[in-house]
């Protein structure tokens, strides 16, 4: 895939850190009884571990502002930032609407613009990865097509899709043995390992080494 990409000004600052694989409701748990700089055990959830440290403990109830008066600030100057980021965003998808091409126009009007490419979903680079509705869009254009303006993690988008080559199924079936092997063969492996640490728990093993090679056993046979 060829993509152009214009981009509003990024954000100062990141929004509140979401994991991407949902809730871990036993470090809920552990922290309400956990102390400053207690560090978590490992902490199993559907699809990852993870290990928790708390840094600071704060007494429920409404805080002093004297307390709070910091975090207040930043966070209404971050959501200012955010406003103004939006609203200069909504001002440059306006003014590349029309363009046909937009790299150009984006250059042309001192917004940011980019060819990206070429590009498969596995070779996006950093700066798509960190935004996955972004990378949804870009796939979804034909060549000449914009997208409206997107709000990615990372900043504002506007997109226009320059070419795009298909997938070569049939080269794709060439190698299609091969890859099924390689994603199967960590498996079978795994699956050996559980096994056979299964027989070593369940064993019962009796060493007659001993008696077996005791001279009077010798000498008796």
């Amino acid at each position: 895939l060829h993509l152009a990409v214009a981009r509003a000004p990024r954000l100062v600052r990141g929004d509140r850190l979401v994991l991407p694989t949902g809730p871990v409701p036993d470090a809920s748990v552990w922290a309400f009884e956990a102390r400053a700089g207690e560090t978590s055990p490992v902490i199993d959830a559907p699809g990852a571990s993870y290990v928790f440290r708390v840094d600071s403990l704060e007494v429920g109830g409404v805080p002093p502002l004297a307390a709070v008066r910091g975090r207040v600030l930043r966070d209404a100057r971050h959501e200012q930032q955010r406003v103004v980021a939006r609203a200069r965003s909504a001002e440059m998808a306006r003014a590349l609407a029309g363009a046909a091409d937009l790299l150009a126009a984006a250059r042309a009007q001192g917004y940011r613009g980019e060819r990206l490419g070429p590009f498969s979903r596995a070779t996006a680079g950093p700066e798509l990865n960190a935004n996955p509705i972004v990378l949804g869009a870009a796939f979804a254009l034909k060549p000449g097509e914009k997208t409206p303006l997107i709000a990615g993690q990372t900043g504002f988008f506007v997109l226009q899709g320059i070419a795009r080559t298909p997938a070569d199924s049939g080269l794709w079936l060439k190698q299609r043995d091969r890859q099924r092997d390689a994603l199967l063969q960590p498996i079978a492996q795994a699956r050996v390992q559980q096994f056979l640490a299964a027989l070593r728990a369940q064993a019962n093993v009796v060493d007659r080494r001993a008696e077996v090679f005791h001279p009077s056993a010798a000498s008796a046979s």
